[in-house]
């Protein structure tokens, strides 16, 4: 069996294991604790009139942390990426990963979560941008 690309990552200060997926993928994604991101997305979903871990929450939660939305390009007769399939393919840099019903950090080609959500298929994903060449 092949090794699993999946890290256990719970940054809950509790350890609840929760469905704060959100929280988790935005606390790997940004480097800041959950209490910081719990209560940033709290603040934004307040702004928006949306749940904190609605998609109009986390996704403008991510465009305001500088994420560029990347949109996967499907073929007819091709099936969806999963995300085992991404952290193997991309071993470098940091993305937020959309998938079904769910969301998820993958860096530096390592997926970060509760459980191992490597057999989940991807929609579409959002990638940090390096500070490569002076930008």
């Amino acid at each position: 069996m092949a090794k699993t690309r999946n890290r256990y990552f719970n940054p809950n200060p509790k350890k609840l294991e929760t469905g704060d997926c959100v929280v988790r993928a935005m606390c790997k994604a940004t480097g800041k604790d959950w209490d910081t991101v719990y209560r940033e997305l709290f603040e934004l979903g307040f702004e928006l009139k949306v749940m904190p871990n609605s998609d109009e929450a986390w996704k403008e939660y991510l465009v305001r942390n500088g994420f560029i939305l990347r949109k996967m390009v499907i073929k007819k007769g091709d099936k969806r990426l999963r995300v085992a399939q991404f952290a193997e393919k991309f071993k470098k840099g940091t993305y937020v990963l959309n998938v079904a019903n769910h969301i998820v950090t993958c860096q530096d080609g390592y997926y970060y979560d509760s459980w191992d959500c490597g057999n989940k298929s991807m929609y579409n994903y959002y990638e940090k941008p390096t500070n490569e060449g002076g930008k």
